[in-house]
């Protein structure tokens, strides 16, 4: 079951796609806090919260890249693609 995801979409003259961003998925798995996460991986507390919050950010490959690092996971364990129906 997916909690509070990041949903970023990008528009064209084609199909709606959705990228989801599971940080809170992995967060509960691993039982870390948001500060945590902040604080090993250089990220600021702001962005680690808009993303375990869901909210509609723009996401930086290095950040992403440092999530992998921390939860020592791949990559689709913290982005999904869903396509627009």
């Amino acid at each position: 079951m997916q909690l509070n995801i990041c949903q970023y979409s990008v528009s064209s003259n084609y199909n709606k796609r959705m990228i989801i961003i599971k940080l809170y998925d992995l967060v509960w798995r691993h039982k870390v806090k948001g500060y945590q996460i902040a604080e090993a991986t250089g990220l600021s507390t702001a962005t680690v919260s808009k993303l375990m919050q869901g909210e509609n950010i723009d996401v930086k490959l290095s950040t992403i890249n440092k999530l992998c690092k921390f939860f020592n996971c791949e990559l689709s364990e913290i982005v999904e693609y869903v396509p627009d129906k």
